[in-house]
């Protein structure tokens, strides 16, 4: 597929009398606005190829993949498409409920483009992928949710297209059939199919494409491969609802002439060269005001500004605070919450044995980084920072007390929600293979295995 010059214009009419007065009486009436939902869009996608089209919502990727599809025609560019296209668009949207599976197969493969005969050779291969069984000739109203979305799926990839248009589409099913349908996309893929993936998922954009494009306002901002067109929207698009302000500019570098105060003892900690420093200062901030967060950056293991991980790499986050009061004990921390809302890792000065900085003054910026191994599952994770004061007599002895103990005693000066996301992918390399958990976390174990007689008890 080649497309060069795509745009999609739409007019804004005031009113409905407005559009029926410039249908009949044309360039007599004033001219409605124009609102520009795609302009100058142009890629190239080779046989095998997978793209995947990353955006904020309103960014023009719904418009672009109707364009592709054949549902809206272009207002300027050309589009040089295969013969046989294929969309998993919104499956199953022309499933009748009340019909068996094995009726709605036959309906929506010959929508696809299939015959009769194509579609009675395919008919055993696409009842097998669906797991369904014997409820393909029973009513599709009576089908669980993922009974429904596998069998809309096992037809749409039955086609064998040379394009196949996603939107949303891979996330069917449970873990197993998602992975199945990985699967077979990889096997078409080498077989000369392409894919156009629109997706929210930055790992499949990451891992699964080879290459990517970011939208913003109905514009191509970057062009790369998939892992790299993440990094590029997790630095400079995932910071505003629709990438409106461009790259996120850095705070301003704190003031040289303010310091710790002369007791404390801190590391000359630099900040990470390259650009993907977070602006934190106009985001809300809860607290009591006493500190506010100035900026952060997020890095891999070398300092390097990093959004895309594999599982089991070092992320090191960096966060400077300015203090507007004095504080006795500052406690500073992060949390990691994947996409369901549920922290999978939070720890804070209380829990490392070498944080150890006493009373910090008013106009000082303090500076954190912390390091996390990122054992954890795959897909997306925002982090959570902030601060806070804990008295002097608590923290030199809290290895005498409770959580429960200390709880209480611990003022919150500034929490930052959602202050950066990033992304977790499969490891490329691993020993002993890729993948290194099942579930939320990894957690230290072993296994022992030994041949035994069961005959003795």
């Amino acid at each position: 597929m080649s497309v060069k010059g795509l745009g999609k214009r739409y007019s804004m009419y005031e009113s409905p009398g407005h559009r029926l007065l410039s249908t009949l009486l044309g360039p007599l009436v004033r001219r409605p606005r124009e609102y520009v939902a795609l302009e100058g869009i142009e890629f190239d996608i080779e046989p095998g190829d997978a793209l995947a089209v990353i955006g904020r919502n309103g960014a023009g990727k719904s418009t672009l993949l109707q364009l592709l599809s054949g549902v809206l025609e272009p207002s300027t560019g050309s589009i040089d498409a295969p013969a046989r296209i294929a969309g998993l668009l919104e499956l199953g949207s022309g499933f009748n409920p009340d019909f068996t599976g094995r009726e709605n197969v036959f309906i929506n493969a010959a929508i696809l483009g299939l015959s009769r005969r194509q579609i009675e050779e395919r008919l055993d291969d696409i009842v097998s992928f669906a797991e369904i069984g014997e409820f393909v000739d029973m009513p599709v109203k009576t089908y669980s949710s993922g009974m429904f979305l596998r069998l809309a799926f096992s037809v749409a990839i039955a086609v064998e297209p040379e394009l196949l248009l996603v939107d949303e589409a891979l996330t069917v099913g449970d873990v197993f059939f998602q992975q199945k349908c990985y699967a077979r996309l990889d096997e078409l893929r080498r077989n000369g199919m392409s894919v156009l993936l629109v997706t929210h998922s930055m790992a499949d954009a990451a891992e699964f494409c080879n290459k990517g494009i970011v939208l913003s306002q109905g514009r191509i901002v970057f062009s790369g491969s998939g892992r790299e067109a993440v990094e590029y929207y997790f630095h400079h698009e995932r910071e505003t609802p629709t990438g409106r302000s461009g790259r996120v500019a850095p705070a301003a570098p704190p003031d040289p002439d303010h310091h710790p105060a002369p007791d404390t003892e801190s590391p000359r900690l630099g900040w990470p060269a390259g650009d993907g420093t977070i602006d934190l200062g106009a985001r809300n901030q809860h607290g009591q005001g006493r500190v506010i967060a100035l900026r952060a950056v997020l890095t891999d293991a070398d300092d390097r500004p990093c959004r895309v991980f594999e599982q089991g790499e070092s992320m090191r986050v960096h966060v400077d605070y300015r203090f507007e009061e004095d504080v006795e004990v500052p406690l500073v921390g992060m949390s990691l919450i994947n996409a369901k809302g549920w922290m999978v890792h939070g720890r804070n000065s209380l829990q490392f044995d070498d944080t150890d900085i006493r009373r910090i003054e008013a106009g000082s910026v303090l500076r954190v980084s912390q390091q996390v191994d990122l054992l954890i599952e795959t897909g997306e994770y925002t982090i959570e920072i902030g601060a806070a004061e804990l008295p002097a007599s608590l923290f030199d002895n809290r290895k005498r007390y409770t959580p429960a103990e200390i709880s209480p005693h611990v003022r919150l000066l500034c929490h930052v929600n959602a202050a950066a996301a990033f992304s977790v992918v499969n490891r490329r390399y691993g020993n002993p293979c890729l993948f290194s958990h099942y579930g939320v976390a990894d957690l230290p174990g072993n296994q022992s295995l030994a041949i035994v007689d069961d005959t003795q008890r």
